[in-house]
């Protein structure tokens, strides 16, 4: 979720571009799977771009990117670490992915509009600002087993929650051009 149409379309474009140019490096496994999360990461980029571009208007392209989209990729992230990058097979935490996100597509159902009471404007994806702890559960499902990752993610939403009072959102947008960059200095 970014501030506007231009700023997700180029953020979706970056990441995607840096993704592509370094999977064709023949970047070992790892370094590989980072690249894949990033690209399934960013592309809420382009989902947030269709709200920006439709100014949020409460129809039927703002109720199936909030209610579908937005949950499926989200999802994603969620699959993708818990089975692609840890290989789980324990049924108890394939339980705990289940009912996450069962959560998602219900707690994301309906339709996004914009905060606008701050300078970060973003999307609040189903009218309901994400939550603190829906954040940092959602943190924990996406990082694990990255403590260090995790650390610095509950710092910066620390900060936030201090300097700015919310648009956790954003988050998305600002995560994913670091991500790229980082990976483009790094690999």
């Amino acid at each position: 979720m970014c501030f506007s149409f231009e700023v997700s379309i180029a953020t979706f474009l970056f990441s995607w571009i840096t993704s592509i140019y370094l999977l064709n490096k023949g970047l070992n496994g790892i370094n590989k799977q980072n690249i894949i999360f990033l690209m399934i990461f960013s592309s809420i980029q382009l989902a947030d771009a269709v709200l920006w571009y439709n100014n949020m208007e409460e129809n039927k392209t703002n109720y199936m990117i909030t209610s579908f989209i937005i949950p499926l990729l989200l999802s994603c992230q969620i699959l993708y670490n818990v089975y692609g990058i840890n290989d789980n097979k324990n049924n108890f935490i394939s339980l705990i992915v289940i009912i996450g996100i069962i959560y998602i597509f219900n707690r994301f159902n309906g339709y996004s509009k914009s905060l606008c009471n701050n300078t970060l404007s973003s999307p609040i994806w189903g009218s309901k600002e994400i939550k603190l702890w829906e954040l940092v559960l959602f943190l924990i499902f996406i990082l694990y087993p990255d403590y260090m990752g995790m650390l610095k993610a509950f710092i910066v939403l620390s900060l936030i929650k201090i300097f700015i009072g919310g648009a956790y959102g954003t988050l998305w947008c600002a995560i994913a051009n670091l991500m790229s960059l980082y990976y483009l200095y790094k690999y």
